[in-house]
């Protein structure tokens, strides 16, 4: 998995990188719970890269950016379980 650091247990895992590299690779139906806080809408700029979800003109590119990451986020979670976003 292309992380900068992971650490993975019988009970859980976690994952230091890209979220949407990251969760390409993560199998269908795996996570139980998740909780992040997106960049919105260029209220956290971390980069200059156009891959960087913070890095946006207005919400339409926000959401753009974000949809590369919410079908994978629903192909990973497990049926019935919840997301939060902070």
């Amino acid at each position: 998995m292309n992380c900068i650091n992971q650490e993975v247990t019988d009970k859980w895992a976690i994952y230091n990188g890209d979220c949407v590299e990251v969760i390409k690779e993560l199998p269908h139906h795996s996570i139980g719970y998740s909780i992040f806080s997106p960049p919105f809408s260029s209220l956290y700029t971390y980069s200059n890269s156009p891959r960087d979800m913070g890095n946006c003109r207005n919400d339409d590119d926000f959401f753009e950016h974000f949809g590369y990451l919410i079908d994978d986020l629903a192909r990973v979670m497990k049926p019935g379980r919840d997301v939060s976003f902070h």
